[in-house]
């Protein structure tokens, strides 16, 4: 019995020293989706002609997504599959839209996204206030570049 009990100390160390991490990048995943989902659904708006609320919709969803991305501890390979997420999704609901299968179940993911992301703006307030001058470039060039890909074609 002995020989197994260091094997198994070891495995538990393991656990709970990756716990931390997974969890980290879950929550910056989730809220990656949720930016996806809001974006989208702004993207839509900016589709019929109403770029503010796209506007609105992007700087919620990015000021979410910034405030977890740059107070988490994320690996830089993490972020990049958080963008991609992000990116995904935003996708998801543009595709839901010009396929017209934009549903009752998607418009219930996009308001739990909005609720979602607008919990992880009170908890980050300070954290968006004292950086929002250093997000501000990084935000608007996301948005223009969205704006861009949704104006071609």
């Amino acid at each position: 019995m002995k020989k197994h009990s260091m094997p198994f100390l070891i495995l538990l160390w393991f656990c709970f020293w990756w716990a931390p991490a997974n969890a980290e990048t879950n929550k910056l995943d989730n809220i990656a989706a949720c930016a996806g989902i809001v974006i989208g659904n702004g993207a839509i708006d900016f589709f019929m002609g109403d770029e503010a609320a796209f506007d609105g919709a992007a700087d919620i969803a990015y000021s979410a997504y910034l405030s977890e991305v740059f107070t988490g501890k994320a690996a830089q390979n993490d972020i990049q599959i958080a963008d991609q997420i992000l990116a995904g999704n935003l996708d998801k609901v543009i595709a839901a839209y010009n396929s017209e299968t934009f549903d009752t179940e998607m418009y219930e993911e996009v308001v739990s996204c909005y609720r979602a992301l607008s919990l992880q703006l009170l908890k980050a307030a300070q954290v968006i206030i004292d950086n929002q001058a250093k997000w501000s470039e990084i935000k608007n060039t996301s948005i223009k570049t969205i704006k861009r890909v949704l104006s071609a074609g």
